[in-house]
Order: C-alpha cells, then sequence, then structure tokens
C-alpha cells in the first residue's frame, strides 16, 4: 500500500503578496477586512488567497494582537456594556445583567480588554447621544445587555458600531447574539422534576418574560410534557393586571404537585395564597441567580450559566473587532449556552429511599 500523500504546504502572506504583486501589508490588512483597502482589493486578494488554500491561524492572529495592542497603546481597549433601565444602576439588580457582565469581564480582562458599563437612558432614550460619546472615545464594540421593558423605539447607531446581543435584546435586528437555551432549561426543569417524582408539573409564566425569549419556555415545556407520561396540565401565563384569584382558580382546576416559573414573582405568588412550598407543592426556577440576587437561597431550578454566556458573547465581539465587522452582519451568529440543573430545598425527591 502506498504512503498517503501528505496535504499542501499552505502559502504564507508573503506568497499570496508576491502572487498578487501588492505589499504584505496589504494583503494582511485585506484578509482581516480593513476599511483602508479598497473593497476590489480585499475581494481581489480573499479570493486569491482561497484559490491558494490560505487558512488563518485565528490563535496566533489574536495573540499577535494583543502583543501589538500592548505595545501601541497603554490602557487597555474598552469595550462598552450597553444597558437601558429607569436608572444607570439598574441593572445590578437583574441577575443576568449581573451575570453576562462579570463572565465578559473576566474573559476581555484575558484578552486585553476592558469592559465598561454605558447607561442609554430609560429604554434607550438617551441611546443617540451615548452613541456619539462611544464613537467620541473611539470605542468600537459593545454588548447590549437586555433591557427591564421589551419594547426599545430608540434606534442604536448600528453603522459605526460593532455590537453582540445579549439574549433577546434588539430583538428586531439580526445581531450576533450570546444567550441562554431557554427552550432545555425549561424542558430541564420538567424532566429533572419527574424524575423526582412529580408527576403534576405546572408552568406559571409572565405573559411579558413569555415573550422576551421567544415563547422558548413555554416550547420547552410543552415538549417535555408531551414526552412524559404524567398528567398533561395546561401552563398559566399571567398579565400583570392579573389578581391572585386567577391563579388561584388555575391551582383548585389543575392540581401541581410542582409548579415551574421564572424569578421569585410566582414563588412569592404561591406563598401568599397560603400554599406551603415545598409542603404542598414543589418549585422550580427558571433562573435560580435571579432568587439569589433577591437574597433567598436554596433554591431548586436553572443556573443559566450567565457568566459564559457573557464570556462567549466577547469571543464573538473579538472576532468582530479582528476582521472590523462594522453594521449589522448579514449572516448574524447565535450562540446558546446549555444551563445546569441545581439541586435545593424547594424541590425535595419523592422517590422511597433506598
Amino acid at each position: 500500500m502506498s504512503a498517503t500523500k501528505p496535504p499542501p504546504t499552505p502559502p504564507t502572506l508573503r506568497e499570496i503578496a508576491r502572487r498578487a504583486r501588492v505589499s504584505h501589508t496589504t494583503v494582511s490588512l485585506s484578509l482581516r477586512n480593513h476599511p483602508s483597502i479598497p473593497e476590489r482589493t480585499r475581494a481581489r486578494i480573499r479570493r486569491l488567497a482561497d484559490r491558494l488554500g490560505y487558512r488563518s491561524n485565528l490563535l496566533v492572529s489574536a495573540l499577535m494582537s494583543q502583543v501589538r495592542l500592548k505595545h501601541a497603546k497603554a490602557a487597555p481597549e474598552v469595550v462598552g456594556f450597553l444597558t437601558g433601565g429607569p436608572t444607570a444602576e439598574d441593572w445590578k439588580h437583574h441577575s443576568a445583567s449581573v451575570g453576562f457582565y462579570e463572565g465578559a469581564r473576566q474573559r476581555a480582562q484575558r484578552l486585553g480588554m476592558r469592559v465598561e458599563p454605558f447607561w442609554l437612558g430609560p429604554a434607550g432614550s438617551a441611546s443617540a447621544a451615548t452613541c456619539r460619546m462611544l464613537h467620541a472615545r473611539a470605542i468600537q464594540g459593545s454588548l447590549i445587555s437586555p433591557f427591564p421593558v421589551a419594547v426599545y423605539p430608540y434606534e442604536l447607531d448600528w453603522a459605526r458600531m460593532i455590537c453582540v446581543g445579549l439574549g433577546y435584546v434588539f430583538n428586531q435586528h439580526a445581531l450576533h447574539r450570546a444567550t441562554h437555551n431557554h427552550f432545555r432549561g425549561a424542558f430541564l426543569a420538567f424532566e429533572r422534576l419527574t424524575g423526582l417524582g412529580y408527576r403534576r408539573i405546572g408552568l406559571m409564566l409572565d405573559q411579558d418574560e413569555n415573550s422576551r425569549v421567544n415563547y422558548s419556555w413555554l416550547g420547552g415545556y410543552l415538549a417535555a410534557q408531551a414526552m412524559s407520561e404524567g398528567t398533561k396540565l395546561e401552563p398559566l401565563v399571567t398579565f400583570s393586571t392579573d389578581s391572585g384569584r386567577r391563579v388561584s382558580a388555575w391551582l383548585r382546576r389543575t392540581r401541581p404537585d410542582a409548579v415551574i416559573g421564572f424569578g421569585p414573582k410566582p414563588f412569592l405568588t404561591l406563598r401568599a395564597l397560603g400554599y406551603s412550598i415545598p409542603g404542598d407543592m414543589a418549585y422550580a426556577a427558571l433562573d435560580v441567580e435571579q432568587f439569589h440576587l433577591d437574597q433567598v437561597e436554596d433554591v431548586t431550578g436553572i443556573n443559566q450559566n450567565l457568566p459564559l454566556i457573557g464570556a462567549t458573547a466577547i469571543d464573538i465581539l473579538a472576532s468582530q473587532l479582528y476582521h472590523n465587522e462594522q453594521g449589522l452582519p448579514q449572516r448574524p451568529v447565535f450562540s446558546m449556552i446549555e444551563g445546569f440543573w441545581v439541586d435545593g430545598q424547594t424541590a425535595p425527591s419523592r422517590r422511597p429511599a433506598g
């Protein structure tokens, strides 16, 4: 048997430059899609590089970029962390934003960057002024944290920015995004409760929260329910105008032995109606960190892996910055991060011991 023929050696940047009859620097900038090189030249060099089998070593490129950055400037590259709550500090009271920020901060630090919060005003009302300030400070890259309200009538200066959305913020725009896999989170919560011996598992969701995640929690719950041999309960989708009587009527009608919900509100509603948790029914949270932020500990449910989502968003942003991909992307990347189950005191096992 003849030996396998080794693959051809990829060309270097200098070989591509010699073939293209341009400088080595022109090739390097063209392959990074730098606007200082005419688009026609960039396209010609990219085609030539593809034909010759050139493959960029992204790890080496990122390392060299950090080395050049440290030599070029004493201060690290600043990445904006854009928020739009009622006050500049409101994001610190939301588990998602806190987790995203911490994960992004740590990953950015390792890449020689620094994350800095910027307030877009209530629901984004100061977006134009904040964008002008970011441009004046030469801050190109930003992460956009979810707003407390789901509708943002104000626009960012998309054409001059490089942005990654955290969760479903500005859902009407085709942004690169990093988010929790909400569908899998609800599915996993149902699956784990079933494994603990619960057979009448209900879902309580606020309509605004339901729509903010593109109905993924509801979809995951219904999918898990369809796969289960337990009793199929109708989910309860609540509205801000609902009274406790509607929740009470749902509880009497469905008689759940466990409830899945997001945040402390459903949990506190059940207790306010006189139900003991876990005495009368178990409770599994779709974001246990929201409870921790409200000083409630030992809640069973899903840890959304929020810091990893923030770190992943920085990785996406770093690639965009390296290639200078300003504006909204033609083919957005949607990175979904898996959460994990956390055992707590609100959903003990119903399985017989031993």
